[in-house]
């Protein structure tokens, strides 16, 4: 599957026009894997530069309904491109996510780190691009010569072969501007004058396209011009009979109209037309003689990118169906405008009698009236003052007589609503109306092109042309980042290039500082007299007074995304009422919706409403709605604390007193998805409330983060630290000592899976605090929330301890931690905290139980929890007795054990568990003398635990695959991986482990043992 070509530059590329290749510097070409990883890669490719999350590619290989092992499938198909790219590059093997990788981990995603320009679809766009450009500019031997140079990258369907919605939808895109540039190269071609080279080339290309009108006029153009008349229209005949028989449409009418001027011998149709960029069906000239209105405006100079969206609105308005209407939407700002002139300017020549053109917004941002435009329209039209009629339904039906015999281009821009736009419809059937507006869900059309803001890669473009092309070269990252800052908004990148373009002496990160201040985010960005704060309040004042509310509210509290639960309890209405209000807000284009029943802020809406609610909304307001906002997320966690945990009754007693009720978050693992989904949103509002100054907000986000670790098994927790950490200092200011104590406890558990050097010690000294706050030894009868923390909070210390060495205070907290157990009569309760005991005991070289008797310890545990249905701690239990046979020198019985504790981890999707099992599991193999299937499960464990974002996981995953590529011989790529782990653990300040087999200090698996408040 391998073969050579010349490479450009000694760079990488990616083919994607075709069967997908990876060409590596040497200029080898090479199938990266089988299809599913081949996807991926092409996702990343045509992203390249920008991050794609991991939820992305899931929805782009799978249909409605993806596998719950969809993101685990996608991990590990980066794994398998990783391992492909460094083969093929001859890299040293283990490096595959580091700095310079090709494929970077960034957040939850990945970003292929590779100029645009090496992915042959990329750079197909950019040269159709640019071709156009030259067309328009006159130059059609530059344009062809571009235009040459795109097509020959093609070498087959795009993305051949591979599966999936992405594929398919950019298989279909792709295949749509290729047949864009085809006919674009051939008009260029009858421009310059080579109708004869031209015909072959059109004849071939109707093969692969027969229904589009415009390579069949170049047909007949080119024949025509060739001297070839009767073929031309013979030409004709064949494409009507093919849109008839197939399609059951006639002609349109440039194609008509070119029909009629062959039959008439015009000798007008033997000129080239400058720039070939008008169409290949030229209309025949006017016979009246008289003057047609062109009120088109200029387009944009700087126009950029939306090569999609141009060719669906050229399609339909170009189709030959009756009564075109094509509509665009969008808020404002985004570009609605200079799209309707690219698309109208490409179209003009299929209406041969004029277009006009009407904004349908008075300067003070009011919707202007129609009868005033008609007026407009009607003495463009040739009719004097004095014959206009005085009403709107005269004036209406004298503009569509004066139409019905004319194929004209009507451009509404501005449009408010239907009604504002209907009497300014012609009735004509060869008429077409173009219509901007920010939401006009009533507005029957051909086509509606919803806009949203521009690409990466095009919003970079788009800052270069108005700013330089040096600011991109000599600072593309800051670049990159005002563009996203810009929310990739065209009107805030044309204010933020015009500001570099009028400041020469300013650097691009000097403007990134001053617009990253979110309050003065929107001040920065004004062109002229234009800035898009005033854009936006053009939309707000079309609100209703509740509405407006509504919005301010809204985007007080740091949701990325919220569904109409979130913003009822926000607002304090009924969910009906919620959902009504953010659609009028959605139809205003002020709020985005995204998946059915989920909305959220653009970045630049967002900052101008909060910006807004700082003064129209009272402090008391503000303080109110981050209540509601923590409120909501409380009664959240909490129901699917009871819709998934043994002890739900315990823990959530005694919690403040909630607004919220009936929060559907599902049951079992539903619950723990919607916990997973919510928790960049629990987050960032629980750090509001810290920094609130309001108690009620802080003692309810202290519930929350003591709830969280109860799905522990499926979260990142050490996301929450810093969010956790600085609900202890508000609740030492505003809270009672109840509170204080739970946020010393929440900050613990959160910090004991941080990243940050030191803070395990740091989690230490918050779960000692919160032992002293509550007593080493409360009783049940003093609360089941303080009694419950103290319980766990002396399970996490002798985990901490463990991995501190100090395996006497280890066994003295698990003890206590057993005895507190055994007071509450509760035998599994007493059997938790016994495993960890037993885990404590397995780990300690100079232990003082024989682990025979651990290993029957736990077998009896496992017993307990096997008839409780209790599945997290089984699997813990399982572990420990493989543990205790794997220090014993039974390897083989430890995989088993091992084997057994992955079946379940895995069915019962506890990520975690299931990376650990998988690192030891290796380690057994390994020591048993299975050296290339510890490799695999050690590989496996490295994905997987990529997906915890816990550095223990990592370090101890990367020490067992580097062990176990050793033992196998693969000493290069083994130092790259134990290299790796030995980094971790200087970052966690651990010492690095030895081999967990022959040693008996306990290795890596230490740091990832399961705590926090869980059953």
């Amino acid at each position: 599957m391998k073969r050579s070509e010349v490479p450009v530059g000694g760079a990488v590329r990616i083919r994607l026009l075709g069967p997908v290749r990876y060409v590596s510097a040497r200029g080898d070409a090479s199938r990266p894997g089988a299809p599913g990883p081949q996807a991926v890669l092409a996702a990343l490719a045509l992203s390249a530069g920008s991050m794609v999350t991991v939820d992305e590619l899931v929805n782009g290989l799978y249909d409605d309904d993806p596998p719950a092992s969809a993101r685990r499938v996608v991990v590990n198909y980066v794994h398998r491109l990783r391992t492909h790219l460094e083969r093929e590059e001859g890299a040293e093997p283990g490096g595959g996510e580091g700095r310079d990788a090709l494929i970077a981990t960034a957040a939850d995603g990945y970003v292929l780190r590779l100029p645009g320009e090496q992915v042959d679809a990329v750079r197909f766009g950019r040269l159709t691009a640019q071709a156009r450009r030259h067309a328009e500019a006159g130059a059609p031997e530059a344009a062809s010569a571009c235009l040459e140079e795109a097509l020959g990258m093609w070498q087959g369907p795009a993305l051949a072969g591979l599966p999936g919605p992405f594929a398919q939808d950019w298989r279909r895109a792709l295949g749509e501007q290729r047949a864009s540039a085809l006919e674009l190269r051939l008009e260029l071609l009858l421009a310059c004058g080579r109708h004869a080279e031209a015909v072959p080339d059109i004849e071939q290309a109707l093969k692969a396209y027969p229904y589009r009108e415009q390579l069949h006029g170049a047909l007949m153009l080119a024949l025509y011009r060739s001297g070839r008349g009767a073929e031309a229209l013979s030409a004709y005949d064949r494409a009507r009979r093919v849109l008839a028989d197939d399609l059951g449409i006639d002609t349109g009418p440039a194609l008509r109209g070119l029909h009629a001027a062959i039959l008439a011998g015009d000798r007008t149709l033997l000129l080239p037309t400058a720039g070939g960029g008008g169409g290949g069906a030229a209309a025949p000239p006017d016979a009246s003689g008289t003057r047609e209105p062109a009120q088109l405006p200029p387009i944009p100079s700087d126009f950029t990118g939306r090569h999609e969206q141009v060719a669906a609105l050229v399609a339909a308005l170009t189709a030959g169906g009756p009564h075109a209407v094509a509509v665009i939407t969008g808020m404002g700002g985004v570009g609605k405008t200079a799209l309707a002139l690219r698309a109208a300017h490409a179209v003009a020549g299929s209406y041969p009698d004029g277009q006009l053109y009407a904004s349908l917004r008075a300067p003070d941002g009011t919707p202007g009236e129609p009868a005033g435009i008609l007026a407009g329209f009607l003495t463009a039209l040739g009719v004097p003052g004095e014959r206009i009629p005085v009403s709107l339904a005269d004036r209406a039906a004298l503009f569509r007589t004066l139409l019905s015999r004319r194929a004209v281009l009507v451009v509404l821009d501005n449009a408010t609503t239907a009604a504002q736009v209907e009497p300014l419809l012609p009735g004509a059937g060869r008429c077409a109306v173009l219509v901007t507006g920010r939401s006009l869900t009533a507005m029957p059309a051909t086509v509606t092109v919803p806009l949203k803001g521009l690409g990466a890669d095009e919003a970079v473009e788009l800052l270069g042309r108005i700013a330089g092309a040096r600011r991109i070269e000599e600072e593309p990252e800051a670049v990159a980042a005002l563009a996203a800052t810009c929310g990739t908004l065209p009107l805030a990148l044309r204010a933020a290039g015009a500001r570099l373009a009028a400041r020469p002496a300013w650097s691009v990160a000097a403007l990134l500082e001053r617009v990253s201040d979110q309050a003065r985010l929107l001040r920065e960005l004004r062109v002229g007299d234009t800035t898009v704060e005033a854009v936006f309040e053009m939309s707000f004042a079309q609100l209703s007074a509740p509405h407006a509310g509504a919005l301010l509210a809204l985007s007080i509290p740091h949701f990325s995304e919220f569904g109409v639960q979130a913003a009822a309890a926000v607002l304090r209405v009924p969910e009906q009422d919620a959902e009504r209000t953010l659609e009028a807000l959605v139809d205003a284009a002020l709020l985005e919706a995204g998946a059915p029943g989920r909305y959220h802020f653009h970045d630049l809406v967002g900052a101008y409403a909060r910006e807004k609610a700082r003064t129209g909304l009272s402090a008391s307001e503000r303080r109110e709605t981050v209540r509601n906002a923590v409120d909501f997320l409380c009664a959240g966690v909490v129901a699917a604390v009871v819709a998934s945990q043994p002890l739900a009754g315990p823990l959530t007693a005694d919690l403040h007193p909630r607004r919220t009720v009936g929060v559907q978050v599902g049951s079992g693992r539903e619950a723990m998805l919607w916990i997973r989904r919510v928790l960049p949103e629990l987050t960032a509002v629980v750090e509001q409330a810290a920094v609130s100054g309001d108690a009620e907000s802080v003692a309810l986000a202290v519930d929350v983060l003591v709830l969280v670790p109860c799905f522990e098994e499926v979260l990142p927790l050490g996301r929450l630290a810093r969010a956790a950490t600085a609900l202890v200092p508000a609740a030492l200011a505003h809270c009672g000592e109840s509170v204080v104590g739970m946020a010393y406890y929440a900050a613990g558990t959160a910090l004991k899976k941080h990243l940050s050097p030191g803070s395990l010690r740091r989690s230490r000294e918050h779960l000692l605090k919160a032992v002293e706050i509550f007593g080493a030894a409360p009783r049940p009868a003093d609360g089941p929330r303080p009694f419950l923390v103290v319980l766990f909070a002396l399970a996490m210390l002798a985990q901490i301890d463990v991995q501190l060495g100090d395996f006497a205070s280890a066994r003295g907290h698990a003890r206590r931690s057993v005895a507190l157990a055994a007071s509450t009569g509760d035998r599994s309760l007493v059997a938790r905290r016994g495993t960890v005991l037993l885990q404590v005991e397995v780990q300690d070289p100079g232990r003082h139980v024989d682990l025979a008797a651990i290993g029957a310890r736990c077998r009896e545990l496992a017993g307990v929890f096997t008839r409780g249905e209790d599945v997290k701690w089984l699997i813990r239990v399982i572990m420990t007795e493989a543990e205790s046979l794997l220090y014993g020198g039974d390897h083989a019985a430890a995989a088993r054990l091992y084997r057994r504790a992955l079946e379940r981890a895995r069915a019962s999707d506890h990520v975690r568990n299931e990376a650990e099992c998988r690192f030891q599991l290796a380690r057994a193999l390994l020591a048993a003398g299975e050296a290339e299937a510890a490799v695999g499960h050690a590989r496996e464990a490295v994905a997987v635990a990529r997906l915890t974002q816990e550095h223990q996981l990592m370090a101890g995953s990367r020490q067992a695959l580097g062990e176990a590529l050793r033992a196998v011989g693969r000493t290069a790529e083994a130092d790259g991986h134990l290299a790796r782990a030995a980094d971790l653990y200087r970052e966690m300040r651990l010492a690095a482990p030895a081999d967990a087999v022959t040693a008996r200090s306990r290795t890596a698996v230490t740091a990832c043992r399961p705590d926090g408040m869980t059953s």
